[in-house]
């Protein structure tokens, strides 16, 4: 997989660019508020549909007019896609529109047409913080190489708005209890098909993510596992019924998974410091590219965002060396001084000031 050009216009700090990276590393350096991390954001968007960062569109769109548009030439193989995604700010609502090669798509049928794996700082939360950000981390990549996985999360979306809605409904008396089998009936069968894609997908990237980390990180062990809901979904799905019903929300689902991280048998977020921490989401992100590589059948783009921060120099050593492994990556710095004289030498090298970017040499 390899992003051939890139042209953004209006999006965050950046008016007007065409950027044309190479096939191999691709190195950005510049001071932190430039838009390094804007540009990956961006590569991203055309993976995933949607900013995996933003809270609100309009926050994609830059200050030059009231919509931003991203275009892209991506190769897969011997085929090539022309993909964009068009904001339009109108009023207090942000209209998106996608493309590939020209025609109209919906956003759950983007995911699959470029790959990515993507780390940037704010990745530390997927041991830091709680479950939702461990949750994300599955959704993005299964959405990339699982197929119908994008349409059953937005039918679990649907699904949870709904039903909490009649819990609500029929705890104050209005009635509906009528409707409530049909939405457990559809919670355990979105569930069970999104369950089952996460677990599987989980017991794949663990022995890669132990390798990686082991590589990185001297020997130290990692493991990972999932936490779904109860086997027989079922069965607690409607043995949960009354605590939903006094909450108002349901409690049973794929929406409370989570995944557990351990360092040396250890919880990851509570013992481990910032850069055994790093190392384990690195290692996490790492081995998704391998998942994503073997159900594709061709590595993802890898976007790198100041990764190498708060890393030892034999961990930095470790992780650009499985980096350089192959395939098209993008990663940003604040400097160059963390990069090996050699792999800056065989690298495009790129600086980026104030939403310019300007290749070196």
């Amino acid at each position: 997989m390899r992003l051939r050009r890139l042209r953004l216009r209006n999006h965050r700090n950046y008016a007007r660019l065409e950027l044309t990276p190479g096939p191999g590393i691709n190195v950005f350096i510049g001071p932190n508020g430039q838009g390094k991390t804007n540009l990956l954001e961006a590569v991203a968007m055309l993976a995933l549909s949607s900013s995996p960062r933003a809270r609100r569109e309009h926050e994609l769109v830059g200050p030059v007019g009231p919509g931003s548009r991203i275009e892209a030439e991506v190769a897969s193989g011997e085929m090539t896609r022309h993909l964009s995604i068009a904001l339009d700010v109108e009023g207090e609502r942000t209209r998106r529109t996608i493309e590939v090669d020209g025609a109209r798509r919906r956003a759950v049928d983007l995911p699959g047409q470029f790959r990515v794996t993507l780390f940037w700082p704010d990745d530390l939360g997927l041991v830091k913080a709680g479950p939702e950000l461990r949750r994300r981390f599955l959704n993005q990549m299964l959405v990339q190489v699982e197929p119908g996985y994008a349409r059953a999360l937005a039918g679990m979306r649907r699904v949870l708005e709904q039903r909490n809605s009649l819990l609500k409904r029929i705890a104050s008396g209005d009635g509906g209890e009528d409707m409530l089998e049909a939405w457990n009936t559809e919670l355990i069968r979105v569930g069970t098909e999104i369950v089952g894609a996460r677990a599987k997908a989980v017991a794949e990237l663990e022995p890669d993510a132990a390798r990686c980390h082991g590589q990185i990180a001297a020997g130290e062990r990692l493991e990972i596992a999932y936490e779904g809901p109860p086997e027989n979904l079922a069965e607690a799905v409607h043995n949960s019924i009354a605590e939903d019903l006094r909450r108002g929300s349901t409690s049973i689902g794929p929406h409370r998974d989570d995944l557990s991280i351990r360092l040396d048998g250890k919880e990851a977020r509570s013992f481990g410091s910032q850069g055994q921490q790093r190392t384990a989401v690195v290692s996490l992100k790492l081995a998704e590219a391998a998942l994503i590589e073997r159900r594709a059948g061709e590595r993802p783009v890898l976007l790198l965002d100041d990764v190498l921060s708060e890393l030892d120099g034999d961990r930095r050593a470790a992780l650009l060396h499985e980096v350089a492994a192959g395939g098209q990556v993008i990663v940003t710095s604040v400097e160059a001084g963390p990069f090996p004289p050699e792999l800056i030498a065989a690298a495009m090298v790129w600086t980026v000031s104030q939403g310019q970017i300007e290749a070196c040499g």
